[in-house]
């Protein structure tokens, strides 16, 4: 069976949560300080505030979008705009079982459909500096650099940058 890209519903949160926390870390932990990788996980990707997060809030935040196959999530997206004609998608994560089947395309396919929908004319994103495999993804699917900025949740002490990409949407 092909995998399909849906919104959430409750009763997806728990499994969502999971997906996020277990691909934050696999592909972080070679790249990413333990303490920030820690501190990002509580923060973001904990059961309920996941939960609360499962229903869109338009425009602002579309909801997290979920690949299904055979009634088995396995991968998790979501974006929304941050003003009138720019969206952002600001997360995709797969189980790290299921990577390189094009489930990170068929969600990003997802969050560009609603983000064009809504009036989009361009998506940005955030992607660590050193993620070699994140920028290359997203570089391959029409997205170009455009700046550094200190990414979330990081301290002075850590220094973490994330680099900003943008696609103009046709």
């Amino acid at each position: 069976m092909t995998a399909v890209a849906r919104p959430a519903i409750s009763a997806d949160a728990t499994r969502v949560a999971e997906i996020c926390t277990s691909a934050y870390r696999a592909a972080y932990q070679d790249l990413l300080p333990p303490g920030y990788i820690d501190r990002t996980v509580a923060v973001y990707f904990g059961a309920e505030r996941v939960a609360r997060q499962v229903p869109a809030d338009p425009p602002r935040w579309f909801g997290y979008q979920v690949a299904e196959e055979d009634g088995r999530l396995l991968g998790a997206a979501g974006g929304g705009m941050t003003r009138d004609g720019v969206g952002e998608l600001h997360l995709i994560y797969l189980d790290p079982r299921e990577r390189r089947r094009g489930l990170g395309t068929l969600l990003l396919d997802r969050v560009i459909e609603q983000i064009r929908a809504a009036g989009g004319t361009e998506v940005w994103l955030s992607v660590f500096l050193g993620d070699a495999a994140g920028i290359g993804f997203y570089r391959a699917r029409g997205f170009q650099p455009v700046e550094t900025v200190q990414a979330g949740l990081s301290r002075a002490d850590d220094h973490i940058r994330s680099l900003r990409m943008r696609r103009m949407l046709e």
